[in-house]
């Protein structure tokens, strides 16, 4: 389509591949002229002409009844170029329709850019018809000449650079040595997908920066990244901004690509994701995580994200989540539920910093992380139940916003704190509110003294070495316990319980209190 770009040949192209696809025909053709579709070719017919101009761009069937005829624009620059009515006896496959899709995007970038020859062509035309009338013009239409030569060596090498295996970059690294600037390609999130440097101009963190001039990348209205610049003063010439422009288009049709084949990796690990939780066919699961070049054979987590929506930027919490495990260079299968985001992780890195990652990304401290326990493919049910029981823990604590890792959570793990930890305060102020009281009034430290007794399991001499005192003020301190808090430690029922409440509220009080 690129080689020769023109709105015949481009068609023509377009007609022959969608037949090979799906065994379409195409029974009209259209492109459009002053904003408004019309026929190209193809047999008269009004009322499919009103079928597709019904359709205001937006792809869709036209009738499905004795055949199936769909209309698929063709989009460039952001505005609709041209449109097919296709038509089969039976509707295409969804894989049919995923390639039927994807042929629209070069098909409406080729009817652009051969919309631009035509358009530079009946420029020079004019050109060269008001040159015969007047003699003075002569050097202007070699001036347009030179420009159009240009134009045509810039296209060259840019569509030369799109034809390699990494056309991102070698259309970037064509379109430096064109303008001989540094230039950086973006994607819609400010991630630096290629950037070329001239004269030590260090890469913009996002666009638009100071000194950086930004053209934005769209495909079907889409904004699929931006291409900046390095012009501080503004001085590009016109070749310049026609290069920029028609990388842009070039580039666009490369984003748009990746990001059909982002969407269909996204939605299957989803998926994946959803059954791996619920205890699905592992044989199966390892065949299509390998697919998606996710490793299932080593030990994987459950993570569940809770946060208030919507964010405060309007980031959607699932791609944020996304975006930063990609950071940590954590791998990734990721579901987005009705309140809340799933995913199952690789368990080789670390990723105790996900709650202050997320919550920079989206401006917002309202949200909770639950970490479940490290786990075998087959076990990753038990790490779920284990995430949302960490999860569920945190939001009903004191402080309800940040990460719960289950295995940091003690004994927290096996207790109750559902009603905000009522019945949990009832029983610590059952066996330890005298002693916390009395060291309260009297600056005494009888609580934690019972702690190292009770962690030393009641041996004197461990005790007095950790609290670093004698014998004496040890037993002292301990018929102190034993008159304040009424409890006798000889008793194991006693010992046991009040073994469990101190150990509760040290974690009540360091991890989540």
């Amino acid at each position: 389509m690129f080689e020769k770009p023109t709105i015949r040949r481009t068609l023509r192209i377009a007609c022959a591949t969608a037949k090979a696809i799906a065994g379409c025909a195409v029974p009209a053709a259209y492109v459009t002229e002053d904003d408004h579709l019309v026929r190209y070719s193809g047999k008269t017919s009004r009322r499919l002409d009103l079928l597709v101009e019904a359709r205001a761009g937006i792809d869709g069937v036209l009738e499905n009844d004795a055949v199936w005829r769909y209309a698929l624009f063709f989009r460039g620059n952001g505005k609709v170029k041209g449109a097919f009515a296709l038509q089969t006896e039976a509707e295409p496959s969804r894989e049919e329709m995923f390639l039927l899709h994807a042929l629209a995007e070069p098909t409406g970038a080729a009817l652009a850019t051969a919309e631009l020859i035509d358009r530079e062509r009946r420029q020079a035309k004019d050109l060269r018809q008001l040159g015969e009338a007047q003699a003075g013009s002569n050097r202007s239409m070699a001036a347009t000449i030179v420009r159009l030569n240009a134009h045509q060596q810039i296209r060259d090498s840019i569509v030369a650079a799109a034809g390699t295996s990494n056309a991102e970059t070698q259309i970037v690294t064509a379109l430096s040595a064109i303008t001989k600037r540094s230039v950086v390609l973006q994607d819609s999130l400010g991630n630096e997908r290629a950037f070329i440097e001239v004269d030590d101009s260090s890469a913009p963190a996002a666009l638009p920066e100071t000194g950086w001039q930004s053209t934005p990348i769209r495909s079907g209205g889409e904004a699929l990244g931006v291409i900046g610049i390095y012009d501080p003063d503004d001085d590009r010439s016109d070749d310049d901004r026609f290069a920029v422009e028609f990388a842009g288009a070039m580039i666009a049709v490369e984003l748009a690509h990746h990001r059909r084949v982002a969407e269909v990796e996204i939605r299957l690990g989803r998926d994946l994701a959803d059954e791996l939780v619920t205890g699905g066919d592992v044989v199966d699961a390892l065949a299509r995580a390998e697919s998606l070049h996710f490793d299932l054979s080593g030990f994987q987590r459950v993570v569940i994200v809770s946060w208030e929506l919507p964010t405060p930027n309007g980031v959607d919490i699932s791609e944020a989540m996304r975006h930063e495990l990609a950071e940590l260079r954590v791998p990734a299968l990721i579901s987005r539920r009705s309140d809340t985001v799933l995913a199952v992780v690789n368990d080789s890195r670390d990723f105790s910093s996900l709650y202050e990652r997320l919550s920079s990304t989206v401006l917002s401290t309202l949200g909770t992380v639950g970490v479940g326990g490290r786990s075998t493919v087959d076990d990753l049910p038990r790490s779920f139940a284990e995430a949302s029981r960490a999860l569920q823990i945190r939001i009903e604590s004191r402080r309800p916003y940040g990460l719960s890792n289950i295995d940091d959570l003690g004994l927290l793990r096996i207790l109750d704190t559902s009603d905000d930890g009522l019945e949990l305060d009832r029983y610590l102020d059952e066996w330890l509110g005298a002693l916390v009281d009395h060291d309260r009034d009297h600056h005494s430290d009888l609580v934690h003294t019972l702690t190292v007794y009770l962690d030393s399991g009641g041996n004197y001499d461990r005790t007095a070495n950790s609290l670093i005192i004698g014998r004496s003020t040890l037993r002292y301190r301990l018929s102190r316990i034993r008159e304040v808090s009424g409890r006798d430690l000889a008793d194991p029922d006693s010992r046991l319980n009040l073994h469990i409440a101190v150990r509760v509220r040290a974690a009540l009080r360091d991890s989540l209190r």
